[in-house]
C-alpha cells in the first residue's frame, strides 16, 4: 500500500516515514512531489487538518481530485468538529504502528476503521497509574497524559504545543486532574506524578537501563 500525507509539520512526515519503516513490505510512505505527480500511485491519502494553509488545502483537493481517494485525518485531535467533515475516516497519532498499518491496509480495501478513530482508552500515563493506583481516581485518558506532561517539568504552553491544545483547555483539564487527584498547586501534582509512575523521562531512562 502506498500512502500520501499533507502535514504542516516536517516532524510528522519524519515520524510517520520511521513508524512505517518496518512494515516496508506492506505500506510505503510515498514523497509528496510523487504523489502529485503521480496520483495514480496513491492508495490511501492522509491529512493533518491543524495550521493547514491555502497550499496544502489545495493540494489537498488537486490529490484527492486526480488519485479519486478519499482523505483520511490523521491528527492528535480526537474531538468530534474538528474539520473532519467530510472525510472518510479519522485516525489517531498515537495509535501504536502495528494498528496504524493495519488501518491504512483496511482504508485501501474500503474497510471499517471506526474502531481505532479516538486513541486508545489504556495508552499510556493511565495504564501506568492504574497499575500503582490505591484506589481509583476515575482520570481520563487525556487529564492522565497531562498529568505526565506536567510531571515531566513542562509548562501549559509546552502541554498545548504537543497535544495541540489551546491553553484555555490546558487549563481545564489540568484543574479537573487536580480535582480527582485532591492537589490544588503544580508541586503537589509533579508529587503525585512521581508517585504513581509518572516520572520525568530521563529519569525513568536512568532506572529502566
Amino acid at each position: 500500500m502506498r500512502v500520501a500525507l499533507i502535514d504542516n509539520f516536517e516532524v510528522s512526515v519524519a515520524g510517520l516515514r520511521s513508524l512505517l519503516g518496518p512494515f516496508g513490505g506492506r505500506v510505503a510512505l510515498l514523497d509528496l512531489g510523487t504523489a502529485m505527480t503521480k496520483p495514480s500511485s496513491v492508495d490511501v491519502i492522509l491529512y493533518e487538518p491543524v495550521r493547514q494553509t491555502p497550499t496544502s488545502q489545495g493540494m489537498l483537493r488537486d490529490l484527492v481530485r486526480a488519485s479519486q481517494k478519499s482523505a483520511v485525518v490523521y491528527s492528535w485531535r480526537d474531538r468530534d468538529g474538528d474539520s473532519v467533515g467530510s472525510f472518510a475516516a479519522h485516525l489517531s497519532k498515537a495509535l501504536p504502528a502495528s494498528d496504524l498499518v493495519s488501518a491504512i491496509e483496511a482504508l485501501a480495501d474500503g474497510g471499517d476503521v471506526s474502531p481505532m478513530r479516538r486513541m486508545p482508552s489504556d495508552h499510556g500515563p493511565l495504564n501506568v497509574i492504574k497499575k500503582t493506583r490505591q484506589r481509583d481516581y476515575e482520570l481520563t485518558p487525556r487529564e492522565a497524559e497531562i498529568l505526565s506532561l506536567v510531571t515531566q517539568g513542562l509548562t501549559n504552553a509546552e502541554i498545548g504545543a504537543q497535544l495541540y491544545l489551546s491553553i484555555n483547555s490546558v487549563k481545564t483539564y489540568i484543574r479537573a486532574a487536580y480535582r480527582k487527584i485532591e492537589v490544588t498547586r503544580r508541586a503537589q501534582a509533579v508529587a503525585w506524578g512521581m508517585e504513581h509512575g509518572l516520572a520525568p523521562l530521563a529519569e525513568s531512562d536512568v532506572t529502566g537501563g
